[in-house]
């Protein structure tokens, strides 16, 4: 098989053709590495692995032997770099693999790289890593033959886990979903992106963000990939106390699944300003397409939705002030040059190991965490992610101990899932989104990446505060501005631990997209 077809198919299919001895592992980590190499200034990977697995050779008959994947550069590997694409971390190499690194590795698969990032997490667009900007695979080319120096973000902060899926460098790859991390860079570079029920996955070896809304994420090129990968890596473990201590059952995803009998929920509060007309019209046509496959498509409301980004803020930079404190060069991290006394050198090395975003946000987390401020931000912002959990508990129609009720759906009925846009826009060019993050020339005290890009976020950041499951699903494409079409994602949402509803729905919208096989045939 020509390599040129090879790295479009699905991680189902190549397993179907290594089944039955049509290619062989070394076939794919050829084609995959001449991927690599051609797709390099994409910028996907901060490290990429020389020496592969041993177990490609062996004999034994392992899920994934053979298949190609990355990680996320915030995931421990053990020897070899986890910088989390900052600075402070440059030189660090954990003793230890991760232990989603560790079960992908003992079921077979074989490591290419380590995934570019938004330095520990944080940004929209993949763009503020110590490893310069990830770049989108969708046009790259097109504008460089148009001789514009501009390029199409992959989103963030795990950018460069779905542009290494999207360029086919990757059969499937893991990445971090704190506030939509997975599902932005799935939609805005066509590929699917899951984000499991908090505690369904491991976080061992993950370095935190916020420990309370980190969740570790899957990008595949389609939805039976997702669930396949998700089988592998989902259940207990005694390094984590966070996962869930009963058995999650498997998800299957048949060749053609329907959606008869199926209540989907619209929510209101999802139909926002600013959404791009082509985005509002795709996610049209899919409700159609729920209500003639067989399900009850009703209105549900979420009426906390507007509380999300804030309480995500306060909660998440708050974490970040607790988790970043080790480093300073003396427990973690690189040690500045200069300093004659133990604060003095503390302040320098982190102030040259940080960028000015996470500088500020440390210093935002900071602020929160002062006693006389507990009670104005912490607590109310706890309160807050209560209340935004139990609307989601409320559409579902879910007694939920945590938030001591059992109401039901608005709507007539309760939800099986909840639809909506991934992103309101599709993936801008790098140069639109630096304006619209504000990314260029803030000043240092400046609090404005506080707000989040709510053209980016605002659909997606609700999902980890509930700690409940969600995937991107690629629809169709976009034509913008520039002529360029880019892809649009739709986003499924169910109740924790409903991650095989989730899948039956998701490769419902595939199948009436055909999406993946207008992307195999161009």
């Amino acid at each position: 098989m020509a390599s040129n077809e090879l790295f479009r198919k699905t991680l189902i299919q190549v397993r179907e053709l290594l089944k039955h001895n049509k290619i062989s592992p070394e076939d794919l980590l050829t084609v995959c590495q001449h991927r690599m190499r051609e797709t390099s200034a994409l910028n996907y990977f901060t490290n990429a692995v020389e020496k592969h697995d041993p177990l490609i050779n062996s004999k034994i008959d392992l899920p994934l032997k053979g298949i190609p994947f990355s990680v996320k550069d915030n995931f421990y590997t053990e020897d070899m770099p986890t910088t989390c694409a900052s600075l402070m971390l440059e030189n660090h190499i954990p003793e230890f693999n991760a232990t989603l690194v560790e079960k992908l590795h003992a079921h077979g698969g074989s490591m290419m790289g380590k995934d570019n990032m938004d330095e520990f997490a944080m940004g929209s667009g993949g763009c503020e890593s110590q490893f310069g900007p990830v770049r989108n695979p969708w046009n790259h080319a097109q504008l460089q033959e148009e001789g514009n120096d501009d390029f199409y973000v992959a989103g963030g902060s795990s950018g460069g886990s779905a542009a290494a899926v999207a360029a086919g460098a990757t059969f499937f790859s893991i990445g971090s979903d704190t506030g939509g991390s997975v599902r932005v860079p799935a939609a805005f570079c066509g590929v699917v992106g899951l984000k499991p029920t908090y505690g369904a996955f491991s976080r061992h070896g993950l370095v935190p963000l916020c420990n309370s809304l980190d969740v570790p994420g899957i990008f595949t090129r389609s939805v039976a990939d997702s669930a396949f990968v998700f089988n592998i890596l989902k259940g207990r473990d005694v390094n984590d106390p966070t996962t869930i201590k009963q058995q999650i059952p498997n998800s299957r995803v048949k060749p053609e699944e329907d959606v008869k009998g199926m209540v989907i929920g619209i929510p209101k509060e999802h139909y926002i300003d600013g959404t791009h007309p082509d985005i509002r019209a795709a996610w049209d046509k899919a409700i159609q397409q729920f209500s003639d496959g067989g399900a009850t498509v009703i209105e549900v409301s979420l009426p906390n939705q507007e509380y999300v980004q804030p309480c995500y803020r306060i909660l998440c930079c708050s974490d970040v002030a607790i988790n970043l404190a080790k480093f300073d060069e003396f427990e973690y991290g690189r040690r500045a040059r200069h300093g004659e006394f133990k604060e003095e050198l503390k302040y320098l090395s982190r102030d040259y190991g940080f960028n000015e975003k996470v500088k500020r946000r440390i210093a935002a987390g900071n602020f929160f965490l002062l006693e006389e401020n507990k009670e104005k931000f912490i607590n109310k912002a706890l309160s807050l992610r209560r209340m935004i959990r139990g609307d989601y508990a409320k559409a579902f129609g879910t007694k939920d101990s945590s938030v001591s009720l059992f109401a039901s759906t608005s709507g007539p009925l309760p939800c099986d899932l909840l639809l909506t846009p991934t992103t309101s826009v599709t993936s801008p060019l790098h140069s639109s989104f630096t304006a619209m993050a504000d990314l260029d020339g803030a000043e240092e005290q400046d609090p404005h990446d506080l707000a989040g890009v709510p053209e980016v976020d605002y659909h997606v950041t609700g999902i980890n505060i509930a700690g409940i499951p969600a995937i991107s699903v690629p629809v169709g494409l976009s034509t913008n501005q520039h002529g360029h079409e880019m892809p649009i994602g739709l986003h499924l949402v169910a109740w924790e631990q409903q991650e095989n509803k989730l899948f039956r729905a998701a490769k419902f919208l595939e199948q009436e997209s055909n999406f993946q096989q207008w992307v195999e045939n161009n």
